[in-house]
């Protein structure tokens, strides 16, 4: 177990190097570029819970049809990461692009994608009726689109993460000691990294903690919590089409207080 965690950082930093040797990289707010290699070591410990876990223990959380979905989540953002564009922004912006240009966007193939692979792991689900099977589908394909539209400051994705997963393992028994080492390792080098701006999640990376997040929720929150994350998510991914939400941090003190924790130079 030990050399399994000594693994972690290992990934991170040959990931690191690789997405950088290669020219993999966006230039960040700060005008540097930066390789999206975050999301390798998301999957990485992802999978591994998965391959550790006994899937009779969670049967949705950690079974390898939730790791296809995750693995084919953060397929489609790396594609969108390699191959997209700045522009156009929004959903709107790439139904626009696409009705005029009649060229399709990797944003738009990326939200397809979503939808089609939200779809296939509901199947596997056996949901018992349409309104569980249209829950599950709608926190699987939402989730990983929300996460996306936070990714555009160092963090915002890890801190809204946490947020939502700290009252969820606070409401189960302790899980066991090394499984609790390795998620917050993981958490620790994400946090570092991306803080300091060595690395950052790129869509393929914000996607996949997304899809991960929506995973855990259907796992282990009651039907009323996941439809109050439902409605949530759904508001916020319809602000989002209207303003910018580091308009709204920046203009809150308390918010663009916690927006700037563990980013160690100020925010332009």
């Amino acid at each position: 177990m030990i050399a399994l965690l000594i693994t972690v950082p290992i990934i991170a930093y040959i990931s690191m190097i690789a997405f950088r040797s290669l020219g993999w990289t966006v230039v960040n707010y700060e005008g540097k570029a930066v390789p999206y290699s975050l999301g390798v070591i998301i999957l990485y410990g992802y999978a591994t819970y998965c391959m550790i876990v006994p899937e009779e223990t969670y049967a949705i959380a950690f079974s390898y049809q939730a790791l296809a979905y995750v693995v084919g989540i953060w397929l489609l953002g790396f594609i969108d990461d390699r191959y997209g564009t700045k522009e156009p922004k929004g959903l709107r912006g790439h139904l626009y692009f696409v009705w005029t240009k009649k060229i399709p966007t990797t944003g738009l193939i990326k939200l397809i994608g979503t939808f089609i692979l939200s779809m296939l792991f509901v199947y596997h689900l056996h949901t018992t009726s349409i309104y569980e099977a249209l829950r599950y589908f709608l926190l699987l394909s939402w989730l990983p689109h929300l996460a996306n539209l936070f990714d555009t400051r160092p963090l915002r994705v890890c801190k809204f993460t946490t947020i939502i997963l700290i009252p969820i393992l606070l409401s189960y028994p302790a899980p066991a000691f090394f499984l609790l080492i390795y998620g917050l390792a993981i958490f620790y080098l994400w946090f570092v990294l991306e803080g300091h701006r060595q690395a950052l999640l790129g869509d393929n990376g914000s996607t996949t903690a997304g899809a991960v997040l929506a995973i855990i929720i259907i796992q282990f929150t009651p039907t009323h919590i996941q439809w109050l994350i439902v409605f949530g998510v759904g508001f916020l991914i319809f602000l989002a089409e209207r303003i910018s939400f580091s308009k709204v941090i920046n203009a809150s003190g308390i918010l663009k207080w916690l927006d700037g924790i563990g980013v160690p130079f100020q925010q332009k």
